[in-house]
């Protein structure tokens, strides 16, 4: 969740402004949620440090101009959001300054054994690391790999899934290790770098190194080496290329990432439609020889998930158990070496799944992972990854990813019959229909909705069949973004406890496609407006019981992907009229790599 930036310049006339260029790097990284952020640079052998709480925005550097630095986005864990709490953390004798991301589960008896000897300035587990890694760094002989060896030491005494780097301002050194959280490298013509997520490097480099777990690396101005955090042993780094270009991680004349994701949804299913159908024949292989399939996912991948089971049984007859994340190995006596787990993620970090995914192969089942970052966790662990290409998202809430990953399934929903033309050709219709909807008159209509409901606390999104997963992304796209209570159901269960909370004026959102659903969800709606509820239908063709209308094309097993997008849109008015930032909802963070 955290973000990590860290950086070593080439030696020059002129030193690199390394605190500058950990800064930018920080705001690359803002998307994954954060609540303070921090600074340490070398200066003359000591420590220069700078940290806030609150957002970056257009703050600039005080530190001094230095060629090595690193960098940190915190978001809170162990200890509130204070500036003794934000990253870095220094040792006693502030030679060190750490930063981390994870949880160190074991730091209460750590902090219980240092407490004596140490100075503790925060209420963090993370100092608890600085002044750990202090005492091995005082044991460790001296010699040019000194500080990655007492890393390696401190590294090894940590519980939980944790990635630390450190500068050691004596050395002009970086070191890092991880378990768990991410942690990639960068190879720059100018230096090399450190961070969290490659999408943060690409300004600098696409050649990349990502760090497995159990792995530490030393890094200096010239050279990055890798070792076995566990043995000490030296290992030769893989180096990388990666695709993306650091334009596609601007906002190009966009006012937010999310109305520029929003308006990409058309040209990354074109692309998917024209490109993917060898992804979508591998992927349709994989559930055809398997004995039993699960998906799995959390947050709106749990959605994409949910409608695996829809879009599979619908067009292929195949059955797909479904478990979020964070639930999934209560399932587990049920995954065999027969079995095929689909693993939904944007980030390909998101630990719930992460976890489910190893428990899966170690009872011997196969993995498709349906993943946007190449190169992360869940793609190195998946036997097929699956890129679901909608490129760099930056923006916390997923938009583009969700739509992409539908697609996907759709298309080998249709190759597992045959007909993957088919399904390819319902992709692009879908293109199609959601460039006009974000051009005409229908965006208006929606921001208009917006207008009438922003100063309600409550609203709910009823679907049935197909349009239940979707009912559920639509209330947490707008609940994350607006801060509205949405909540998301099947149609079929207003009468079970849900009706008892519509009162005269609760907004209440209908998706209708025209198909087998469609008699039983308009029931459910006349029955939410005798009771007084604003309804606001999502459908072909109106309604008498629709107070709003938002008309969308019939595409049949593709209403998904467009009847998602006035959700979007509606989430994101909601969220200007009430003052919030889209980009950065209170709390939430893009990459959920703790428990």
């Amino acid at each position: 969740m955290c973000g990590i930036f860290g950086y070593v310049g080439r030696s020059s006339e002129t030193l690199t402004d390394a605190a500058g260029v950990v800064l930018q790097g920080l705001k690359k990284l803002e998307y994954r949620g954060y609540d303070s952020w921090g600074i340490a640079v070398a200066d003359n052998g000591c420590v220069a440090l700078q940290k806030h709480v609150g957002k970056i925005g257009e703050a600039i550097t005080r530190l001094p101009t230095s060629e090595i630095g690193l960098g940190h986005t915190r978001w809170a864990t162990h200890g509130g959001v204070t500036e003794p709490n934000a990253h870095p953390h220094l040792d006693c004798t502030e030679r060190l300054a750490l930063i981390h991301n994870g949880i160190v589960s074991n730091y209460r008896e750590l902090r219980d054994a240092l407490h004596s000897s140490h100075r503790f300035r925060s209420e963090t587990d993370t100092e608890v690391v600085a002044h750990l890694l202090e005492d091995c760094l005082a044991r460790t002989p001296a010699g040019p790999d000194r500080l990655v060896t007492a890393v390696m030491a401190a590294f090894r005494q940590l519980d939980g899934l944790n990635a630390i780097a450190v500068l050691d301002v004596s050395t002009g050194q970086l070191a890092a290790a991880k378990s768990g959280s991410p942690l990639v490298l960068g190879w720059g013509e100018e230096g090399n770098f450190l961070a969290s997520d490659y999408s943060a490097l690409l300004e600098h480099t696409r050649r990349v190194t990502f760090v497995e777990d159990r792995q530490a690396t030393l890094i200096g101005p010239d050279t990055i080496r890798l070792f076995d955090a566990d043995s000490g042993a030296e290992i030769s780094p893989a180096v990388t290329e990666v695709e993306w270009e650091a334009a596609a991680t601007e906002l190009s004349g966009y006012p937010d990432f999310m109305t520029k994701e929003i308006h990409e949804q058309p040209a990354v299913l074109r692309r998917l439609a024209a490109g993917w159908h060898g992804e979508a024949q591998r992927l349709a292989a994989m559930v055809r020889e398997a004995r039993d399939v699960f998906a799995v996912g959390c947050g709106t991948a749990s959605h994409a998930a949910i409608a695996a089971q829809y879009l599979l049984a619908r067009i292929a007859r195949r059955q797909v158990t479904f478990a979020t994340g964070s639930e999934f190995s209560y399932l587990g006596d049920f995954v065999t070496d027969g079995s095929l787990v689909l693993a939904f993620s944007q980030s390909g970090e998101t630990i719930d799944v992460i976890d489910s995914v190893r428990a899966a192969r170690q009872r011997g089942a196969r993995v498709a992972a349906l993943v946007n970052v190449e190169g992360s966790t869940l793609w190195r662990l998946a036997d097929s990854a699956v890129p679901i290409g909608a490129g760099p998202e930056r923006c916390v809430l997923a938009t583009k990813s969700f739509t992409a990953k539908i697609a996907i399934l759709l298309m080998a929903a249709h190759e597992l019959i045959g007909r993957l033309d088919t399904g390819a050709a319902l992709v692009r219709c879908a293109a199609d229909e959601i460039e006009r909807l974000l051009g005409d008159e229908r965006r208006d209509v929606i921001r208009q909705i917006a207008e009438r409901i922003h100063r309600r606390e409550h609203l709910f999104v009823i679907g049935r069949g197909p349009s239940y997963p979707l009912a559920l992304e639509a209330a947490l796209k707008i609940k994350e973004v607006s801060y509205v209570h949405a909540e998301g159901f099947a149609g079929g269960e207003l009468k079970h406890g849900v009706i008892a909370l519509i009162e005269p004026g609760t907004p209440a959102l209908v998706l209708a496609p025209r198909d087998e659903t469609y008699d039983d969800v308009m029931s459910g709606a006349m029955q939410l407006k005798a009771r007084g509820a604003m309804i606001i239908g999502i459908s072909p063709e109106p309604h008498e019981a629709f107070d709003a209308f938002i008309p969308v094309a019939d595409l049949g097993s593709a209403a998904a992907i467009v009847n998602a997008v006035p959700a979007q849109l509606l989430g994101y008015y909601l969220a200007l009229l009430r003052g919030h930032d889209p980009d950065k909802p209170r709390n939430l963070a893009k990459s959920v790599t703790v428990k």
